[in-house]
């Protein structure tokens, strides 16, 4: 995996509005896979001290495109089809969301998520399908 491909994708976790306040980075990155941690902070708190649900989704989700993006030089040719979480603990600490792709198709993708604490306890696990719009694969098989 290009070390260049993993710096485009943090600078533009760096350029997003959204990711300010997440303050997400990439500490894993391979063909098909991206690990993305987040830290803990008050600010992305539900008000009872643990990570919103919903920031944790949009974790995951982000985690699951730059893990599909390896396939295309980091492009984002295309877009959530659906997203199921499942919660399992309350996050009180950083976060680490683990994707990788799991089946590629010509026009539908589909990735698995694990969402970690800092204890390494799984707080929430994702299935993830991503309907490509501009992307397209030339093969159906895993790329190696």
């Amino acid at each position: 995996m290009p070390a260049e491909l993993k710096e485009r994708l943090n600078a533009r976790l760096r350029s997003h509005p959204v990711f300010h306040l997440l303050a997400p980075r990439i500490v894993e990155l391979d063909w098909d896979f991206c690990a993305l941690e987040m830290p803990f902070r008050a600010e992305i708190s539900n008000g009872y001290g643990v990570v919103h649900g919903g920031i944790l989704a949009t974790l995951a989700d982000t985690a699951m495109a730059f893990a599909l993006s390896t396939n295309f030089d980091g492009k984002m040719g295309f877009a959530t089809a659906d997203l199921t979480i499942h919660y399992f603990k309350r996050a009180r600490t950083d976060v680490t969301a683990r994707a990788r792709v799991i089946k590629k198709g010509r026009r539908m993708n589909v990735g698995d998520i694990d969402l970690v604490d800092a204890d390494g306890d799984v707080v929430a696990k994702c299935l993830a399908a991503f309907l490509l719009t501009t992307s397209s694969f030339d093969y159906a098989g895993p790329r190696r």
